[in-house]
């Protein structure tokens, strides 16, 4: 099992030509815009499921279109050892983020495939659908539902359109991906969910570290806010007489960024503006806008955003203009503690590539489908180093050294975790 070693070539040769033939900005960007249960993802899974199933694997799609190729153990009584991450992108995204984890779990498939190599447990490929929300709204969906734990069960979901109104439900189908398998961890478990990532931060490029062994993700909550004001004539309608929804919510965003600067207890975002009218000669009357706010702790995700809305307050009475907001929680994720099983496998593996001064103990700050499957089933992540931090940007990149530095400890961290299986300790 030691000499055992992925094809670092391969792996990388496979990444670059897939991302160039399915989905890639128009050059000489390295960036990708391939949006989930799109014409780009379609093809994309349809070469997954069928390299998958060279190397023997048995294919199930779920409800939510997710993907299962699972490798034969020669147990017959243990649930899969999965290696899971996503294959969708931001609009405007890179080649790494999602895409390496799957490529990864498809490499390490190889491996084992090329060297006769048996495991006591089924070793599993998840490809997750909708992992970004950037076609439909909600991240880490289709985990989340796997999970049972999401707020947002699989009728919703089916239900959520795209901007141009179709439904979730009907674009699965519409490529081939509305799965008979139901998306329930109870029906359709794992022994445990290991996942490789990049960073998206800087943190390892900056402490000159090598591998991330991810211990848990921070807490997160998504907040729609609802402006509301007067419309009127931008010609007519005197300045002191005007309620101008867009000038206070201008406010109100600058009151997000200022107050998590303030406290220091997170971060907050705003990505998404919209205003009712988007006229020139109109002063607007409406206007939404979506606050991400991301804390190491749910607990501070609560400080934070009352934080935010008290400040939120002071800038409606200070217009005094008769401009008020309205606040609904959308979507969130609860802080994810990952299990000391998968974490010692992820550390035990990178100790085997790296020295003990090259590995970085870490909380994710992003979002994962990680955060999910570990509400159900023992799970961890191993984190490899982005240049300078970049993400959901097509200068995105991690080298190909670090690409197959993750590769191969997430092949060890998955053998050593099927090795403890197989001693009956665990």
């Amino acid at each position: 099992m030691a000499a055992l070693r992925i094809n670092a070539e391969r792996l990388n040769a496979t990444l670059q030509s897939t991302c160039t033939s399915w989905g890639a900005l128009a050059a000489p960007s390295t960036g990708m815009c391939r949006l989930t249960l799109s014409p780009e993802d379609k093809k994309t899974r349809d070469w997954l499921v069928q390299e998958c199933e060279s190397l023997g694997c048995e294919v199930k799609v779920d409800q939510m279109g997710n993907i299962f190729a699972i490798r034969p153990g020669t147990a017959k009584d243990r649930k899969p050892i999965a290696m899971g991450s996503h294959m969708d992108t931001q609009p405007a995204g890179g080649r790494y983020d999602g895409i390496l984890g799957v490529q990864a779990a498809l490499e390490v498939l190889r491996t084992l495939h090329e060297n006769n190599m048996p495991t006591n447990c089924p070793i599993g490929l998840i490809d997750w659908t909708n992992e970004e929300g950037a076609r439909f709204p909600g991240a880490m969906m289709a985990s989340g539902v796997w999970s049972t734990k999401s707020s947002t069960r699989l009728e919703a979901c089916w239900a959520t359109q795209d901007q141009e109104g179709l439904l979730m439900k009907q674009a699965l189908k519409e490529i081939g991906y509305f799965g008979s398998v139901l998306c329930d961890y109870r029906e359709n478990g794992l022994e445990c969910h290991f996942e490789l990532h990049i960073e998206q931060g800087p943190f390892l490029e900056r402490a000159n570290k090598t591998v991330g062994v991810v211990t848990s993700v921070q807490g997160m909550k998504w907040f729609a806010v609802r402006v509301t004001g007067v419309e009127g004539h931008s010609g007519t309608t005197p300045m002191p007489d005007r309620s101008d929804a867009l000038v206070t919510a201008s406010r109100l965003i600058t009151a997000v960024r200022d107050t998590a600067r303030q406290t220091e207890l997170g971060v907050a975002t705003v990505g998404v503006i919209n205003s009712d009218t988007s006229s020139q000669a109109t002063i607007p009357a409406g206007v939404d806008f979506i606050i991400d706010i991301r804390c190491p702790t749910d607990d501070m995700v609560d400080q934070l955003a009352t934080a935010v809305f008290k400040a939120f307050d002071s800038v409606v009475q200070e217009e005094g203009n008769g401009t008020a907001y309205e606040i609904k929680r959308t979507w969130g994720l609860p802080e994810s503690k990952f299990h000391t099983r998968c974490i010692d496998a992820v550390r035990a593996s990178a100790l085997k590539e790296v020295s003990e001064d090259q590995i970085m103990d870490m909380k994710s700050r992003a979002g994962h489908d990680s955060a999910w499957t570990s509400r159900v089933c023992p799970t961890s992540m191993i984190f490899v180093p982005s240049k300078d931090g970049i993400s959901h940007n097509p200068n995105e990149y991690t080298s190909p050294e670090h690409c197959a530095l993750g590769a191969q400890i997430l092949l060890h961290a998955v053998l050593e975790y099927d090795g403890k299986v197989q001693k009956g300790e665990y």
